[in-house]
């Protein structure tokens, strides 16, 4: 089995999707983690 080659372009691409699907989860949880840090103040 040879190496695969993963070319800086594909690892760009990758990367972003893994920043927007990990942005993604935060605006969806938001309002779940703004309601926490709500009651954790009180």
């Amino acid at each position: 089995m040879k190496d695969i080659r993963i070319s800086p372009s594909v690892q760009l691409l990758f990367m972003l999707g893994l920043i927007a699907a990990i942005a993604a989860g935060v605006v969806i949880q938001l309002p779940e983690i703004r309601r926490y840090l709500r009651v954790r103040s009180m």
